[in-house]
């Protein structure tokens, strides 16, 4: 990928406290800029229209969207997911915890 000029967009799932950290300093390191993505397991708009919610209303799904640092447009994108939250490395807030969602 190193010879890419933009890297592919990566969403992963990352919804263990242990190895979170490491997960985003790696893919941080590899030229990618991390954002926390969560949303409800149940959607009423979910594909089969089924309208019977047999999750929590607590449970969702903790994942990240991370756009390659070396694409123009990758701030422009994140802006497009008004659900996502930039992870902030620099500060070394790792943890889902640390963030107002």
């Amino acid at each position: 990928l190193s010879s890419c000029p933009i890297l592919p967009v990566l969403y992963i799932e990352n919804n263990c406290k242990k190895g979170s950290k490491e997960l985003i300093e790696f893919v941080s390191k590899t030229g990618y800029t991390c954002h926390w993505v969560v949303a409800p397991y149940f959607s009423s708009a979910n594909f089969r229209g089924n309208e019977a919610n047999i999750f929590p209303e607590t449970a969702n799904s903790i994942n990240m969207v991370c756009f390659s640092s070396s694409d123009p447009t990758s701030s422009e994108k994140a802006k497009n997911l008004p659900s996502a939250t930039r992870i902030d490395v620099a500060s070394r807030r790792y943890l889902l915890h640390e963030y107002a969602l």
